[in-house]
């Protein structure tokens, strides 16, 4: 029994679909051309990234102070966090070489590590830095100590907003304690609970500490982590898989080659 949904003729040119194939590619062409356009997206979105990067490297650094007094500061609205995103700032303040979490699983130049986020105490609270990359026990049989001088710090960085939420195997709560080890370090959930436990206020932003500062360990932020040329060519590659799929449809259920040939249609 053939298995076929319609028959159209027009003309000299003929349809005939068989049902598996054309189920198969209503089903995927549709996903081809979501992913395409989805890719030119992101493209749109890495290149809004990096001019807003670029902007914002020539404006005033803010200091801790300033971003102690915006209003309600621990439960920042969405808009002002973005205005924040990126900006310099500069920390004053003391440094206790044990108020620090890892960041866990952080991969660099393909080594294994960890990421360092120090808590500086200034007068008006704690400020969340991120020192940069430090290499770990892949085998994980130990866990690195950072190597954070005591003391009174002065350095300079940007405020970090993450574009989105981090993949986590399982939901995480706030460090009980200090030193500790952490999925991702989640500036705006753990402020509460953190400066509740440490009865002082912390920042509910996070700062990423200067590539140059003399206190940073690897800290090579990386602005955008894929360009938006590279979205764009995922985003041709897509695009083409779908044209090559139609076509292959088209040709597997018509005539047309045959007529592109100077054939008839089928008797």
């Amino acid at each position: 029994m053939t298995a076929r949904l319609h028959q159209i003729v027009l003309g000299p040119l003929e349809l005939l679909f068989e049902w598996r194939l054309t189920v198969f590619t209503l089903l995927l062409f549709p996903g081809l051309l979501y992913l395409g356009f989805w890719q030119l997206d992101r493209a749109e979105e890495k290149r809004e990234l990096a001019l807003r990067n670029a902007q914002r490297q020539d404006m005033v650094a803010l200091s801790h102070r300033e971003l102690f007094q915006l209003p309600a500061q621990t439960a920042l609205p969405a808009s002002e966090l973005t205005q924040l995103a990126d900006r310099k700032v500069s920390v004053a303040g003391y440094l206790n070489p044990k108020d620090y979490v890892l960041i866990d699983n952080r991969i660099n130049n393909g080594r294994f590590g960890y990421e360092v986020v120090a808590l500086i105490a200034t007068e008006e609270g704690r400020v969340p830095v991120n020192f940069g990359w430090i290499a770990g026990d892949s085998a994980r049989r130990s866990v690195p100590e950072p190597n954070l001088s005591e003391g009174a710090v002065q350095l300079a960085g940007r405020i970090y907003i993450p574009t989105s939420a981090a993949y986590l195997l399982e939901p995480q709560a706030p460090p009980a304690d200090f030193p500790a080890v952490v999925q991702d370090y989640d500036a705006a959930s753990f402020a509460p609970a953190l400066s509740q436990r440490i009865n002082e206020p912390v920042l509910s932003v996070l700062v990423r500490i200067a590539s140059e500062d003399p206190l940073a360990f690897s800290a090579n932020w990386a602005v955008i982590n894929q360009s938006p040329e590279k979205h764009t060519g995922y985003a041709v590659q897509w695009f083409t898989m779908a044209g090559v799929l139609l076509l292959a449809f088209m040709l597997r259920s018509s005539n047309l080659l045959s007529l592109l040939r100077g054939g008839k249609a089928r008797p």
